[in-house]
């Protein structure tokens, strides 16, 4: 009995009944078909259609749709399955709809279509198809800072090859599974790991960003096939990267000299240099700046810094190290080195760097990718706030970084950095109109006055920490540029120089874990606003006397 003959009798049974959904074409071509009664009863043999529009017609044997008249139904039904039809079925149906997305133009970019095959090649237990279907969603998921919904993905791929039986287990799947795996299925499982770190990551979970990307190590230690020759060893450059950012981050603890972070890098560099590829290289390089940096060593960081200039080419690396890496980290290195240059004293050196990264690194860089952009431009940021290039540098920030994101994510989506978007816009108008009036200030006196706006989660903090001045210590300045202005009352200018001073000193704490310059910026900025603190006060006891 043909496939039709067996719904057929299930519709007549009461079990299934058919579903007619036409599209725009279908309209064009036979008008609306639930309009009349008996336009569901026609045939194709009653009508003269074009070959074109034949496939188009909601009766034709491949459009034919049926559902379970109820809930009920479908469980049983399912119940008494045996697990692998169950999977010839998802197979079948992710076959389908797959080559349909192939046939509809307008379908290649509909991301709930393509997670909807996704879910039936996952219960296919198609790992591989699965995979590669939750890499593809997930990035594009992250690009417009849906990373809860692609960490989703993400998990549903690795609980698919959880086993229940018990036994060592590595990454929450067992060593018996991984011993099956082939080197191409343990790369793309490597990968979905490393994908999930980055995710979470960009949500600030940073603990659970560091268990995905140690459980994507602990998998690559173990798994036998990893050790054989068809085995892509570049896959798992990334993982180092990962882990070196959580550890700025602050999850993961070190003792003073370092040592983790020290045999981090020394591997990642040998394992890179051994690869040959000036991408993966690039990265391992730009990390061993920064921990040179971080140990004091700044000559020998932009000693570094010269070996990836004669390696670093932007126009043809950029997409590969950001789809490596999640963001240009080579790139970033330059950000990093205006810090070095400061701790040197070299102002020229740092400001030419700036003008650098402006000039010819962002402009090339995905202006979609608004985390990586914002990482390359805070160090030049803050460093032409701090020579009176305050509302320049505004422009700059709202041109680079804001505009694109609303562009091409919209105001309402989300990435790593975005709550320091609005503070730091405060802080760069006030600086840079300190003697103008300015158009918002009831707005930043809400946002100042309001102790909420200081709870910053403290992965963020360590993070943007290690490339310039805390977030915190910019949210400071705030109150501290508030308490300035002379057309406030005084009253709550003492409120404001009083919130200014203990979030700076906050910012002073937490930047003991970060760059340098980080903690002299906040040692800075403490002594003037105690001295404005002094100022309010000499004002206050004139007005009593």
């Amino acid at each position: 009995m043909e496939l039709c003959a067996h719904f057929d009798v299930a519709e007549k049974e009461g079990i299934l009944e058919q579903v007619v959904s036409s599209t725009k074409h279908d309209q064009d071509e036979f008008g609306d078909p639930a309009d009349e009664e008996g336009n569901l009863c026609t045939g194709l043999e009653d009508v003269f259609i074009s070959p074109s529009g034949r496939k188009s017609h909601p009766l034709y044997s491949d459009n034919r749709r049926y559902r379970f008249t109820h809930d009920s139904w479908k469980t049983s039904i399912l119940s008494v399955m045996l697990d692998g039809r169950k999977e010839e079925m998802h197979e079948q149906i992710a076959t389908v709809l797959e080559r349909e997305i192939v046939e509809e133009t307008e379908s290649k970019d509909d991301l709930e279509l393509q997670i909807h095959v996704f879910k039936h090649w996952n219960l296919s237990g198609n790992f591989t198809k699965a995979a590669e279907l939750a890499l593809m969603i997930g990035g594009q998921l992250m690009i417009l800072g849906l990373n809860s919904q692609a960490d989703l993905l993400f998990s549903d791929v690795i609980v698919s090859l959880k086993n229940e039986q018990g036994g060592v287990s590595y990454g929450d799947i067992s060593s018996s599974v991984l011993d099956a795996l082939e080197p191409a299925e343990l790369e793309l499982l490597i990968k979905v790991y490393i994908a999930k770190g980055k995710a979470l990551c960009n949500l600030a979970k940073g603990r659970a960003g560091a268990e995905a990307y140690q459980s994507a190590l602990d998998i690559l230690h173990y798994t036998p096939c990893a050790f054989e020759q068809d085995f892509d060893r570049s896959v798992s450059f990334p993982i180092f990267s990962g882990l070196f950012l959580v550890l700025k981050m602050g999850v993961i603890e070190q003792n003073e000299g370092g040592s983790y972070e020290v045999g981090l890098c020394k591997q990642f560099v040998e394992q890179a240099r051994l690869n040959n590829d000036p991408v993966h290289y690039g990265r391992a390089l730009a990390m061993q700046g920064e921990t040179l940096a971080r140990l004091g060593k700044f000559e020998e960081a932009l000693d570094n810094l010269e070996t990836i200039k004669s390696i670093y080419d932007i126009e043809t690396q950029h997409v590969a190290i950001c789809k490596a890496y999640g963001s240009d980290r080579v790139g970033q290195a330059f950000s990093h080195s205006v810090n070095w240059n400061h701790a040197l004293g070299r102002t020229d050196a740092a400001l030419a760097t700036c003008k650098y990264i402006v000039e010819e690194i962002v402009p090339k860089s995905d202006p979609k990718n608004a985390h990586n952009t914002f990482c390359l431009l805070y160090s030049v940021i803050v460093t032409m706030k701090e020579h009176d290039k305050a509302l320049e540098a505004r422009e700059l920030m709202i041109a680079s970084i804001v505009a694109p994101f609303e562009e091409h994510v919209g105001s309402g989506g989300s990435t790593f950095t975005k709550p320091m978007w609005q503070p730091i816009l405060m802080v760069l108008d006030m600086q840079g109109n300190e003697d103008k009036e300015i158009e918002h200030i009831d707005e930043y006196l809400d946002w100042a006055l309001n102790d909420s706006s200081y709870a910053l989660k403290s992965v963020i903090e360590g993070a943007m920490g290690n490339f310039s001045a805390t977030p915190l210590a910019m949210f400071a300045e705030v109150p501290y540029y508030l308490a300035k202005r002379k057309e406030v009352d005084l009253e709550k200018r003492k409120c404001l120089i009083q919130t200014a001073c203990t979030q700076m000193e906050k910012s002073l704490e937490n930047a003991q874990k970060c760059i340098p310059y980080a903690k002299s910026y906040a040692e800075e900025k403490i002594a003037a606003i105690r001295a404005l603190a002094a100022e309010l006060d000499g004002i206050n006891s004139t007005y009593s006397a």
